[in-house]
């Protein structure tokens, strides 16, 4: 009997009797790889996790070939965030901060500040951008992204999302998110009941990953008529590579490209997976 894998997955579901479809995502070796590629403060590694966990869970609800990609733009201590994900399920991420403004800042409201939140699905050239665009005025993530359902989409939607960081250093995050059927109605009540079963939820519950998931939601949702579907295999995974990076440098003049070089060599490091490049004046001149 082949062992199912239970972490770093999107596991899509149905609830029929409540005209609800859902997602479920795990994050573990995802979000520790991602997060260990980078030395960040505690409180910038919970958000990044939340994000990883959100921009995994909104990824699988479009259907592209391509890139998704999560972007914050704020003017709290986090002034970007950006995590991609390809419709293979290959993650990364990353943020820029300023160190001198977390301290004694621990939640994503005071850690973001006011801004923007957009996803852009990038299929390429020849197909038109798909993008959305939400205030970060709200207490939670959570918050904010239902707030753009609601009003952008017409689609009523409750999210809960967490993380957490282990003694041994392991980051776990994850989210469920329930969205009412396009061209259904759910009315106050059900959401009302919804929310509750929510409630009974905890974080600590959630992240324990030696549930199997579809024990957890059908102990959830099991008065919906819960339907669970083959789960997507998420990995961390960056696109950089020595080649791309040659293929930027054909755009500079051979003039830039001189500035750049330091004590004889150029050196470039990747934002998303921090892997650090070095090309030499020899290297540059195949190049051009």
């Amino acid at each position: 009997m082949s062992h199912r894998q239970e972490t770093d997955i999107s596991i899509p579901f149905i609830l029929p009797l409540f005209s609800l479809r859902g997602r479920l995502v795990r994050l573990k070796d995802v979000s520790t790889t991602i997060l260990n590629q980078h030395n960040y403060p505690f409180p910038i590694e919970k958000v990044l996790a939340e994000l990883l966990a959100a921009g995994a869970t909104l990824a699988g609800l479009l259907k592209y070939e391509g890139v998704f990609i999560l972007q914050t733009k704020t003017d709290g201590p986090i002034s970007l965030a950006v995590i991609d994900i390809t419709h293979k399920g290959d993650i990364r991420g990353y943020m820029q901060f300023h160190p001198q403004e977390i301290k004694d800042k621990d939640n994503f409201r005071d850690l973001l500040g006011r801004g923007y939140l957009a996803f852009t699905v990038d299929q390429g050239l020849k197909i038109e951008r798909y993008q959305g665009i939400v205030a970060l005025n709200h207490e939670t993530l959570s918050h904010a992204l239902e707030h753009y359902f609601d009003q952008s989409e017409q689609l009523e939607t409750r999210l809960f999302i967490a993380s957490e960081k282990t003694k041994e250093g392991i980051w776990k995050s994850g989210a469920i998110l329930l969205q009412q059927m396009p061209e259904q109605r759910v009315d106050k009540e059900s959401w009302v009941h919804i929310e509750a079963l929510l409630k009974t939820l905890s974080p600590q519950e959630f992240l324990d990953f030696s549930t199997p998931y579809e024990k957890l939601l059908i102990r959830l949702f099991h008065e919906g008529g819960v339907t669970v579907f083959n789960p997507t295999v998420l990995k961390a995974q960056c696109r950089c590579s020595e080649e791309r990076i040659k293929e930027f440098l054909t755009t500079l003049s051979t003039d830039e490209m001189e500035s750049l070089l330091e004590k004889g060599q150029l050196k470039m490091t990747c934002e998303f997976c921090n892997y650090h490049y070095k090309f030499n004046r020899k290297d540059l001149m195949t190049v051009h």
